[in-house]
């Protein structure tokens, strides 16, 4: 019975209320002293409840001495609760989008994310936005197969360039073009690909690891990296940092191979890949 209980305050019953409901239910009907014993309510509360509950005619009262009690139909009673419940979310809900119309939101050039499921929820509005081109830089070498599906959706809206370092899994959904990034830039290879890019980072006793780096454009960035093995993200709309990461990954794939050819051999050279 005790998930019943349990279920019932999910409900929006009260815990003594669900008892006393759930043990009239199971005796069929009965007065207080035998709902006490039924339910283990103290009896002076036993009263109160059988009132309020017969109040909301989820019990029904024969008089006589003693009161017996009889409960209403199960389904009668969930179909109240749920109701009501529903009422609530739908009010709380409509009460919730009348204080966001109202408030003044600041910009915020940089937002911080905790968690795959706000990280994924994020993706899907970046999938669902107004612009041209999703690159992405993927810096696991189990490549970027979680999210295929998300891949394979924006592949159905705008172009989508995966980066993917050499050795790294390339399987992509179709419509998706994979480039196994190669070297450009002396500097950048050695001072950022090679030390910030590839390796973990050891930071104030924690350990930082890039995964993912999302670019809508040049306008938006999602850089999605783990802290000590939990999964964190960093949304990013200032476009002094969005600019020069999305120029970075149009170098590296102008620099890289299509992972469709052999290693060694460039289907796309140059700026012929780059776009803006």
């Amino acid at each position: 019975m005790d998930q019943i209980v349990r279920d019932l305050v999910a409900l929006g019953m009260k815990e003594y209320e669900a008892k006393v409901y759930a043990a009239l239910v199971g005796i069929g009907e009965g007065n207080a002293r035998e709902i006490h014993i039924a339910s283990g309510v103290p009896r002076p509360r036993v009263y109160d409840i059988l009132e309020g509950l017969a109040g909301r005619g989820f019990v029904e009262v024969r008089q006589g001495s003693p009161l017996r009690y009889r409960p209403e139909e199960p389904g009668v009673v969930t179909a109240k609760l749920r109701g009501a419940l529903e009422g609530a979310a739908d009010r709380a809900l409509a009460g919730l989008d009348e204080l966001r119309l109202e408030a003044r939101p600041t910009p915020a050039p940089i937002w911080y994310l905790d968690g795959e499921w706000s990280i994924r929820r994020h993706l899907e509005s970046l999938v669902h936005g107004d612009y041209a081109a999703l690159t992405v830089i993927c810096m696991l070498r189990s490549g970027p197969g979680e999210y295929a599906a998300l891949l394979s959706e924006a592949a159905g809206r705008h172009t989508v360039d995966v980066v993917v370092p050499e050795g790294a899994a390339q399987a992509c959904p179709e419509g998706v073009r994979v480039t196994v990034a190669g070297e450009f830039c002396p500097f950048f290879q050695e001072k950022i690909y090679g030390k910030v890019f590839s390796r973990p980072i050891d930071h104030e006793g924690s350990v930082f690891s890039l995964e993912y780096i999302f670019m809508a454009d040049d306008e938006e960035s999602l850089i999605v990296y783990t802290e000590n093995g939990r999964r964190k993200g960093v949304i990013i709309t200032l476009p002094f940092i969005t600019c020069v990461q999305h120029q970075l990954a149009r170098k590296m794939i102008a620099g890289g191979r299509d992972a469709a050819a052999a290693p060694g051999q460039k289907i796309y050279t140059g700026e012929e890949r780059v776009h803006t």
